[in-house]
């Protein structure tokens, strides 16, 4: 099992990649403890979680906790450490912000979009490298997005923060490199978590104009992303630090022009 036995912390694992993620570690061993603001959902799958674990010696534990405060991040780092001895893993993936052209967008909403979606990933980071540092080993990875590789009509706090997450890991990553702690990024692209499925019902022309916009023609599915932080988590990714992995479908890779001569995707 590529997890077995090491600490895992997983951010805003009360749904879709977080949760996922959650139980892609508990299958390969490792000792999760998921936090997040929604209460019900996180303990719905931490119950579900443990009730799948066998033999693996994987454990899971879940703490309410709103990662935009800083006492609440040294709960649940604390946590892990105190309860398991070590943190191995840290997922940072939880993410609040405002949507709106950036003209429209309110000072409070934008701010709050930072500190909840950049400043606490840093903070998360900051105090997991205690113990990492300590052991001479660990592994970072934050959630990112295509989102902040490039720029997206009417989310613009959401392109900042994602912009500053994928450097925050760049730096991270190169700062602590010879400490042995590596840090990492996931970029996904549109993925069928709560927010679109959301979409999906309250405008379906957007939520089909996204889904073709996706050179596979599909959204992607939590678990695709999940695979991608359990290798940079794990021991495969050993070589890997301060990079960022697309996993969008192709949608990064794709200029934004229209098909020309009829040769679009299904020709």
């Amino acid at each position: 099992m590529r997890l077995d036995g090491r600490v895992a912390v997983i951010t805003g694992g009360g749904s879709g990649i977080g949760a996922a993620t959650a139980r892609a570690f508990a299958r390969e061993g490792a000792r999760v403890v998921i936090a997040d603001i929604d209460e019900t959902a996180g303990e719905a799958v931490a119950a579900e979680i443990a009730a799948e674990l066998t033999a693996t010696g994987a454990t899971i534990d879940f703490l309410h906790a709103d990662a935009s405060d800083p006492t609440e991040i040294e709960r649940v780092i604390g946590f892990a450490t105190s309860t398991h001895g070590r943190l191995d893993v840290l997922h940072n993936n939880h993410v609040s912000f405002e949507s709106g052209r950036v003209g429209d967008l309110t000072l409070e909403g934008f701010r709050r979009s930072l500190e909840v979606g950049l400043v606490s990933y840093w903070y998360a980071i900051k105090q997991a490298l205690v113990p990492m540092v300590a052991a001479g080993r660990g592994s970072i990875v934050n959630t990112a997005s295509v989102s902040g590789l490039a720029g997206d009509f009417g989310l613009g706090a959401y392109n900042v923060l994602k912009a500053g997450v994928v450097n925050l890991t760049r730096v991270t990553g190169i700062e602590y490199a010879r400490k042995g702690v590596r840090c990492n990024a996931v970029c996904p692209g549109p993925i069928g978590t709560p927010p679109i499925e959301r979409l999906h019902e309250a405008a379906p022309r957007i939520w089909s104009d996204i889904r073709d916009a996706i050179p596979m023609g599909r959204y992607g599915r939590a678990e695709e992303i999940a695979n991608v932080v359990l290798f940079l988590a794990s021991d495969e990714s050993s070589f890997v630090t301060g990079s960022h992995i697309v996993a969008d479908g192709g949608l990064w890779a794709h200029s934004g022009m229209p098909p020309i001569g009829g040769l679009g995707p299904d020709f």
